[in-house]
């Protein structure tokens, strides 16, 4: 596919397919709100024989080249266990990031929508990272912010190449942004709930048993799949991606931070906070290795780093607007906030939040936190 001086190619070899993986390195390298994730997290991230969410993807990969040069990249995919759930016949794209120039734009979105054609498709849906349970979304504001872990990031541009395409927008999410030493007294609505879960003899909760750390992962993932079922998108975990979550995510898990709470002795809800790995690897440019690994455990372990992120938290559907249910998602709320004050942290990322969730809206408002960034679905119509 030829536009001028700029070529457009499928990623078939090694050597596209390490360039799909370094783009993003060269393209943002000097922005300063860039915050390179690790190289081997990214590439295993690529590989279907270490991530397993890509056992339902079938997908083709486009480079974009302007004089020789990589300037751009896209992933088309068909996500099967989407196309199960929601009957729709949808595609979907991801992995959009190109130089400041509209012919490059056009072109990679051309070329993921060409492919999807072929493959019968009468929508595409995007952009995600393989699924809504991967990083989601296309940044449309906050772009002076870095992203915290698991985050998108992109360029101001991006949402212009998207509109031009003939793309609208399906829905928004939110990230909130909480300093975790203001907003206190806590308003009189939530002091009440917590009060109310702390003298409810029913209600209870626990630090997660690290013992048992893949057994907890997995009850928690059965409460997050219940209790955000009915949301925008969503696919729920299967077994093999909780193993391989509980897998990549111990060696971030402070126990003071990943809380079960209980109804009646039952698991009803859970809450997790992590450390910021973008925060501790910033200016390794995702590199690990000679000396990488040594500067982010001891930035991680010792330095300290003072920005979190809550990826997942989940209320059982049972207990959603019940008076045990709300105050067990406040006393964790608050709980969690208290032991990360604790353990160094002075701001913490919710994310992300679908734009009509206003229980998840109201918690983050209670707890003081900001929205600051807003990431965009796109559809289309093929």
């Amino acid at each position: 596919m030829q536009h001028s001086s700029l070529e457009i190619v499928t990623v078939d070899s090694k050597a596209h397919n390490k360039a799909f993986l370094n783009l993003p390195y060269d393209l943002y390298r000097a922005d300063s709100a860039w915050r390179a994730p690790l190289r081997m997290e990214r590439r295993e991230h690529l590989s279907p024989t270490k991530n397993p969410t890509l056992n339902v993807i079938r997908d083709q990969k486009f480079l974009a080249y302007r004089a020789g040069k990589c300037v751009g990249r896209i992933a088309a995919f068909l996500n099967q266990a989407h196309r199960d759930i929601y009957q729709d016949n949808a595609g979907h794209f991801g992995f959009f990031d190109c130089e400041n120039n509209p012919e490059t734009g056009a072109a990679l979105l051309l070329a993921a929508e060409h492919w999807l054609n072929s493959q019968k498709v009468s929508k595409i849906i995007g952009p995600s990272q393989w699924s809504v349970n991967e990083e989601t979304g296309l940044l449309i504001d906050g772009f002076d912010c870095p992203p915290v872990v698991m985050m998108p990031y992109g360029r101001d541009y991006y949402p212009d190449y998207l509109s031009a395409a003939g793309y609208g927008k399906a829905t928004d999410m939110y990230a909130y942004q909480a300093d975790l030493y203001a907003g206190y007294p806590r308003p009189r609505q939530t002091q009440m709930m917590v009060k109310l879960a702390e003298q409810d003899k029913r209600v209870s909760f626990r630090k997660v048993n690290m013992k048992n750390f893949t057994g907890e992962v997995a009850m928690a993932m059965t409460i997050f799949n219940d209790a955000w079922s009915e949301n925008w998108g969503f696919i729920p975990f299967t077994d093999d991606q909780i193993d391989h979550m509980a897998k990549s995510m111990k060696p971030l898990i402070n126990p003071d931070l990943f809380l079960i709470g209980e109804i009646d002795g039952d698991p009803a809800a859970f809450i997790t906070m992590i450390p910021d790995v973008n925060s501790a690897a910033h200016g390794l440019n995702g590199h690990l290795f000679p000396f990488g690994f040594a500067k982010l455990l001891y930035r991680l372990k010792f330095k300290g780093v003072t920005q979190a992120r809550i990826p997942l938290m989940g209320l059982r559907k049972h207990w959603h607007n019940k008076r045990q249910g709300i105050g067990l998602i406040a006393q964790l709320c608050e709980t969690v906030f208290a032991n990360a004050r604790a353990n160094g942290f002075n701001h913490c990322e919710l994310s992300w939040i679908l734009e009509d969730n206003q229980s998840m809206i109201r918690i983050c408002e209670q707890a003081s936190a900001q929205r600051y960034k807003t990431y965009r679905m796109y559809e289309k119509v093929l």
